[in-house]
């Protein structure tokens, strides 16, 4: 599991975490390459998943979370360059424009302040790295407990004492739909799905869950014109009843953000383990 490929990594630990240079992806790649690695899309995981087919050889997929640009300006060669297959689960905010990014508004106010003063009124101390990181996980707390909040008003209200532009950002990091529909066209690219807004999706309603779902998977489909039968569940949450949905919705595969080496005696279809590339 990957997110972001980016030639200058950021300071706080949550977003540096999600984030690998491009020199790191590539040596990254060699090393599989050298210990025998086969390279394999999300179809062939779900072959091997679905069928129990076992292979002699050691397999790699590489997925991407989200959407960013920099999938597409720096990860995309290298990938083209070893011939080796890569995801892109995308959520349909990050294209539309209408992401929102948080966990990068929450960085930028941070950095610029040694006080976080919350709209519920919240004083958190912000001078070291160490309290910036503190400040962000706290923050964090509060969105993912936010249960059924619309996330744009709640992170809006809950940052309202600084200037910020989800849309702005939206168009600095996220990749475009011409984008998108190019690497749809490039038969190592797979392009799957993560929702509508990247909302954690056990915190909604039945009906707000089904437009996460469906919607998402149509809008990608509409722009790439190929069905897109792929889902990661954003944060890696879920529960049995968010996995059913996913099947209804008409994916035949999902994955988890965490988990491990993928084991066929325990493996399902809709909880394919993974592991994030940490550089």
């Amino acid at each position: 599991m990957l997110h972001r490929v980016v030639a200058n990594r950021s300071v706080l630990d949550a977003n540096r975490q999600i984030e690998i240079t491009p020199e790191f992806l590539e040596v990254t790649l060699q090393n599989y390459q050298r210990k025998g690695y086969q390279f394999v899309s999300l179809d062939e995981v779900y072959e091997i998943v679905s069928k129990q087919k076992r292979s002699n050889q050691k397999f790699v997929c590489f997925t991407f979370d989200d959407g960013y640009a920099d999938n597409y300006e720096l990860a995309y060669p290298i990938f083209k360059k070893y011939n080796c297959p890569f995801a892109i689960y995308v959520t349909t905010d990050f294209p539309d424009g209408k992401a929102v990014m948080w966990w990068y508004v929450l960085e930028a106010i941070l950095k610029d302040n040694d006080t976080l003063v919350l709209g519920d009124g919240t004083h958190l101390s912000a001078l070291t790295i160490e309290e910036k990181n503190e400040a962000f996980d706290n923050v964090r707390s509060k969105i993912f407990n936010a249960k059924g909040e619309d996330m744009e008003r709640f992170v809006g209200e809950l940052l309202n004492k600084y200037t910020f532009s989800f849309s702005t950002l939206a168009e600095q990091l996220a990749l475009c739909w011409d984008q998108i529909e190019e690497l749809s066209f490039y038969s190592l690219c797979t392009i799957g799905s993560h929702t509508v807004t990247h909302s954690p999706l056990t915190n909604l309603s039945t009906k707000e869950l089904e437009k996460e779902l469906r919607g998402s998977k149509s809008t990608i489909e509409k722009h790439i014109n190929k069905p897109v039968v792929h889902f990661a569940y954003p944060y890696g949450i879920y529960n049995q009843k968010v996995t059913e949905f996913v099947k209804k919705a008409g994916y035949k595969t999902a994955t988890l953000a965490n988990g491990g080496k993928v084991r066929l005696e325990e493996q399902s279809e809709f909880k394919i383990k993974r592991i994030s590339l940490v550089e």
